[in-house]
């Protein structure tokens, strides 16, 4: 990693353990994300640091590059020298990487040519002006691991508390019932501005995807097979976009399905709440199947996801969260055949 002036700074600091951090609710379930492995400042993990004492001017002009490996002690870390928020994907293929306290769980990722490997993905939420090292990569020669990587500038939503009043009166899902998996806010991928409301489901590929309202289809893809955990993932998916005119009194709304298998409408077609429109999948960044639900107010590319509500049985509005089962019915009680 790029070396400091020791003079002039102070060293690591270690924030792994818990009574320096504070916990917060990942409004995720994280059996889902098999190989993810989620990384805030503010909360305990296995990453061997955080230093949180960075200035620009340590480095004497040296170009800092998003991710940097040292090859004398096999460590990966983010650099963070600008004054933004940086969120970064980062996936390692086919090593062990080797936090402060044991191993890194690994997952796997496809890609659309069905090629498929092992890997780890970190998911860090960087502050401004920090560097995480993030682990030991046992390997003998590090310059030789295969990593990729997607670094930005956090994009948060401008007005979190912006909803659609009117419950969605459908579920997504046929059948059930199933577990949220992620919900709004969610740490794995639901804090951007496009997805900071939408909602997950774990499902079995090849479950029925239902229209929650009455609706025109606006924009189907259902062209790729990519699935897991790789950070290129992230910029291919399948999904369904309907139009639905619920409230005259409001702007018309969006619903998306993504992650999907399969369509079996195509653009232009009018469906009805409940009619099937495709199948679940695990299609696009997936460490499981299961379906992304979200609900905007424009078909633009980088329209702002808005809060929604689904209706349960008896009329009542309800919002889902990660760790309950959900159905057609509203929240359930946890089926006992279940995970």
């Amino acid at each position: 990693m790029p070396k400091k002036n020791k003079s002039k700074r102070k060293g690591k600091k270690n924030l792994n353990n818990k009574s320096l951090t504070k916990n917060h609710d990942m409004n995720f379930v994280q059996t889902a994300g098999q190989g993810c492995h989620i990384i805030r400042y503010n909360q305990p993990s296995n990453v061997l640091g955080w230093d949180t004492d960075v200035h620009e001017d340590d480095f004497g002009g040296q170009s800092i590059p998003d991710i940097a490996i040292d090859p004398d002690e096999n460590t990966l870390t983010l650099c963070n020298v600008s004054n933004k928020i940086k969120v970064a994907y980062i996936t390692v293929y086919e090593a062990v990487c080797i936090g402060q306290e044991k191993e890194f769980e690994a997952g796997s990722t496809t890609d659309n040519d069905g090629n498929s490997n092992s890997c780890v993905t970190f998911i860090v939420l960087s502050p401004a002006l920090t560097f995480c090292t993030l682990c030991h990569i046992d390997v003998d020669d590090i310059t030789l691991v295969r990593i990729e990587s997607d670094v930005q500038e956090w994009k948060q939503h401008p007005d979190p508390g912006l909803e659609y009043k009117t419950p969605l009166r459908g579920f997504p899902l046929e059948g059930g019932p199933f577990l949220c998996t992620q919900g709004v806010g969610g740490h794995l991928t639901h804090y951007f501005s496009g997805n900071l409301h939408a909602i997950d489901f774990r499902c079995q590929e090849g479950t029925p995807l239902l229209a929650v309202e009455d609706g025109v289809v606006v924009q189907v893809t259902d062209g790729n097979t990519l699935t897991g955990i790789g950070v290129s993932n992230m910029f291919k998916w399948n999904s369904i976009l309907l139009r639905h005119e619920i409230d005259a009194e409001e702007s018309p709304i969006y619903t998306e399905y993504v992650h999907i298998k399969s369509s079996s409408v195509a653009v232009g077609d009018i469906v009805k709440k409940g009619d099937r429109i495709g199948f679940s999948g695990g299609v696009g960044f997936s460490p499981e199947p299961h379906l992304h639900f979200s609900v905007f107010k424009s078909d633009e590319a980088d329209a702002l996801s808005i809060g929604f509500y689904l209706e349960g049985q008896d009329g009542s509005p309800y919002q889902p969260k990660a760790g309950e089962y959900y159905n057609l019915l509203g929240k359930v009680e946890k089926p006992i055949t279940s995970d």
